[in-house]
């Protein structure tokens, strides 16, 4: 007499009495598909996420037009009097978060150390930033006289048909009056040291620009620091802090720039330092991220070298707004999310353009 199937049970395969559970043909395949469904979702959007990266990426045409009007604008400065030491395209450009297209609004920094000697008065003298950035800003309107020229906070930035020309006018750290100096201290053998003493980098190898929201004071920056401190973190993890902090400053741009750009790509260097899950992907990076973005924009964010206070001239008011942007994206991505779960790509990609804009494919 053969054995039948009761209860839901089957025989092991050792012809005993066994205990697994039946599973209909059609509802494994059933249970295969949607597997397969959302690994293909999931495949597309993490896709999408690194092409809407790359694409706002700019060109290396418009890299190369940028370092020649740097070369231009410095070389205006020069023939209009100023002692320039060195100059260096800084920010945005220098870390490769420059997102295009490009257009008047898009903006290149540029840093133009000056001579101390030749320029005493303004490196030492009380109304000495505020000083420079007007002997800046009348030259450049000598050799511009059709474009927009005007004291922007810490720089001046001249306006082109194409995009925007910054200049930081810099000093050496060491030859300002009064530098701010770094923020924090420790005591060593009863000596009170900043935090930047304590590591084999030297404050003083750094440089000082106009204070951001004051103009009276100068403050300590140091691109070329922080630009290896950012390689390294980027490094680390296989280049993702470049795919999220371009990302989300083209987030930044689509929503009206709660946070300036430079504010959004050092939060989001916050987050691979101390929030962000190793092998993570972009997709899940971004998602991430603006999960803790609200939070960030509530906590005070520091440049990393010599720990300037990047958002203290953003009011309360503005701080809410911000935070209420990131909320009110981080929960659509979360939709988005659930829908890539259910295997439901094109409704998936419809809710992250809701955050990302159209550019997101």
């Amino acid at each position: 007499m053969g054995n039948s199937r009761t209860g839901g049970y089957e025989p092991n395969s050792t012809g005993g009495a066994g205990r697994g559970p039946v599973q209909d043909s059609g509802t494994q395949t059933s249970l295969d598909d949607e597997t397969d469904s959302q690994h293909q979702a999931e495949r597309e959007i993490e896709d999408s996420h690194e092409e809407y990266a790359e694409e706002a990426e700019i060109t290396d045409r418009q890299a190369k037009t940028m370092h020649e009007r740097r070369e231009n604008v410095v070389d205006s400065l020069e023939e209009e009097g100023l002692q320039v030491e060195e100059d260096h395209i800084f920010g945005s450009v220098m870390q490769g978060t420059q997102t295009g297209p490009m257009d008047e609004d898009s903006d290149v920094d540029v840093l133009v150390v000056l001579d101390a000697d030749e320029h005493r008065d303004w490196a030492q003298d009380k109304n000495g930033p505020r000083n420079a950035l007007n002997a800046v800003k009348s030259r450049l309107e000598k050799k511009y006289p059709n474009q927009e020229v005007r004291v922007d906070r810490n720089v001046v930035a001249v306006k082109f048909s194409d995009f925007t020309v910054e200049v930081a006018p810099a000093f050496r750290y060491s030859n300002v009056r009064n530098p701010e100096s770094p923020v924090g201290s420790v005591s060593v053998g009863g000596m009170t040291l900043p935090v930047n003493a304590m590591s084999a980098d030297d404050p003083n190898d750094g440089y000082a620009i106009p204070d951001t929201y004051g103009g009276q004071s100068w403050v300590g920056t140091d691109p070329r620091k922080f630009q290896s401190m950012y390689n390294a973190v980027n490094r680390n993890n296989g280049g993702k802090l470049q795919k999220v902090a371009v990302s989300a400053k083209r987030w930044n741009e689509e929503n009206g720039k709660p946070v300036n750009s430079y504010h959004m790509v050092m939060m989001a260097y916050k987050y691979f330092q101390k929030d962000a899950p190793a092998g993570a992907s972009t997709s899940q990076h971004m998602s991430n991220f603006f999960r803790n973005l609200p939070q960030y924009v509530n906590e005070e964010t520091r440049e990393p070298v010599y720990q300037e206070q990047i958002d203290r001239g953003m009011g309360t008011d503005e701080k809410k707004q911000a935070a209420q942007k990131a909320y009110k994206a981080s929960e659509k991505i979360g939709e988005a999310e659930r829908l890539k779960e259910q295997g439901k790509t094109q409704e998936a990609k419809e809710k992250y353009r809701e955050v990302y804009g159209s550019k997101f494919k």
